[in-house]
């Protein structure tokens, strides 16, 4: 993109063009042992509670049902096409062994369960039933996937299981678009023909593990040294509890209306060039040194780890599980002035290598990382953008009931504070899940409503800006901070 401004005629650009890598992707089953990545090195790390049970599941309803067969021939489609769905794994000592299986067992009967229920006996049924699914895998035995179909008097309602190691949010788009696909050919009798697969997860594993001992990423290791050198106060608790477990998790959230809504997708921007995550946390910023005094934070983010940092792999439409999680320093020293806080979060957001893929590099795949001790953080923060229909098929739609715990009650609860927000029917929901035992509901029913009131100030106050306002990094400029541009804007 930066080319296209700095040479805005074809015939200055046309130097900077070069040929696509126009090589095929091998498109045959992988099969074999595969390297760890760092999102999976990281899971393994916590030796959670009944790791095998840490999933992320859909339910999908169609009001005209779902015929067994054909379900099933789309969904053992999708694990024979998408390698990283038969996975199995094995611990050989203090090590973890991911093996990538052949096309031996790729097929799924989805089990079939009748319900005359309704109402809240109907929901408490699926809950008991969809329960039992989420806790039925087998990391060792697999298969990582398992489905169900819940027939009811008001049409039938598939539940997708599969294990968080081998899935992300991109993923589901992926196969939720394959799987209504498969499901259509099959349904005329045809054979299944998906989309070409893009480069494996398993080569993606490979040459991760090279990209973090190159000289480009060598030019990283600095940040994430520095940030590990940050100090911050713990987040202040009402009790101590050894008991960690999820089962104690509550929520606590708030909606913006759709007006409000609106306005932070799209006018409020225009004051100082932001995205959203620069406006969020800078609200939830304010909030938490509302509540503890404290100025500055190490807040966990999550991104979908995709990002293009290795030349010629094409990632696009591979299945796995790709998040980074990497801790940013949110620093509220200037809440006094609410339009240079929002520059400062922006620009400490901006200075983050590669959007943040690097620190699980750093730290699980460096010998630097490796020696290095964790950098504590007690709240994770994710931001999952915008909730469209399942699929543009026509075939399902989101379904309404419950599709059970996708972690085991028993497993450990990773922060104190897990902040999400997503956008769904044109409406932000914000929750905040936290531990019943280590805090109170009205603890963090007061910061929940803190954080709405000062993002509604900061929706205010970027709407009353009159013009548009640069920042450092709007100017490509890595090394001038925000001090040294309000001087020469002074100057001009």
């Amino acid at each position: 993109m930066k080319d296209l401004f700095q040479h805005p005629t074809i015939g200055e650009l046309s130097a900077y063009v070069q040929a696509a890598d126009d090589q095929p992707i091998d498109q045959n089953p992988v099969e074999g042992e595969v390297t760890l990545t760092p999102i999976q090195r990281w899971f393994f790390e916590r030796r959670f509670t009944n790791e095998h049970h840490w999933n992320q599941s859909v339910m999908l309803h169609a009001l005209t049902g779902f015929d067994p067969e054909t379900a099933g021939k789309a969904l053992s489609k999708l694990i024979e096409h998408h390698d990283a769905l038969r996975m199995v794994y094995q611990r050989n000592g203090d090590g973890i062994v991911q093996y990538n299986r052949g096309l031996e067992e790729t097929a799924v009967r989805p089990e079939v369960i009748r319900f005359n229920e309704s109402g809240a006996e109907l929901e408490a049924a699926v809950l008991k039933a969809s329960n039992r699914i989420q806790s039925s895998i087998d990391l060792t035995e697999g298969p990582l996937l398992k489905a169900a179909i819940f027939k009811t008097d008001q049409g039938d309602h598939l539940l997708i299981v599969i294990h968080h190691l081998v899935v992300d949010g991109i993923s589901w788009r992926i196969l939720l678009e394959d799987f209504a696909a498969g499901y259509a050919q099959a349904e005329k009798g045809e054979p299944i023909i998906l989309q070409d697969k893009t480069h494996s997860f398993a080569e993606y594993a490979a040459r991760l593990e090279e990209y973090a001992g190159s000289k480009a990423f060598a030019k990283e290791i600095g940040y994430w040294q520095e940030i590990e050198q940050a100090e911050t106060a713990a987040l202040p608790k009402d009790d101590e509890a050894e008991d960690k477990r999820m089962r104690h998790t509550k929520t606590a959230e708030f909606s913006l209306s759709k007006e409000e809504t609106e306005q932070l997708m799209t006018k409020v921007h225009e004051a100082y060039n932001t995205e959203m995550n620069d406006i969020l946390l800078t609200a939830l910023g304010l909030a938490l040194k509302e509540w503890t005094g404290q100025e500055d934070f190490i807040i966990c983010l999550e991104g979908h780890g995709r990002e293009d940092i290795i030349d010629g792999l094409n990632i696009s439409r591979t299945v796995g599980w790709f998040t980074s999680q990497f801790p940013a320093l949110i620093q509220m020293r200037h809440s006094g002035d609410i339009g240079y806080q929002i520059k400062q979060i922006k620009e400490e957001l901006r200075h983050i290598p590669n959007k943040g893929i690097g620190y699980g590099i750093y730290r699980y795949l460096t010998e630097e990382g490796k020696k290095a001790k964790p950098i504590k953080h007690d709240i994770s923060f994710n931001y999952l953008g915008q909730f469209t229909e399942m699929a543009d098929s026509g075939l399902f739609t989101r379904s309404t009931l419950p599709s059970g715990d996708p972690l085991s009650p028993e497993t450990e609860k990773p922060n104190a504070l897990d902040i999400v927000g997503y956008i769904e029917d044109g409406i932000l929901t914000m929750s905040i899940a936290y531990h019943s035992l280590e805090y109170k509901e009205s603890t963090v029913a007061a910061v929940a409503a803190s954080f709405k009131t000062y993002l509604l100030q900061l929706i205010d106050h970027c709407l009353e800006r009159d013009g548009g306002e640069l920042t450092p990094s709007d100017l490509g400029d890595d090394e001038l901070t925000l001090e040294e541009l309000d001087k020469l804007m002074e100057i001009f």
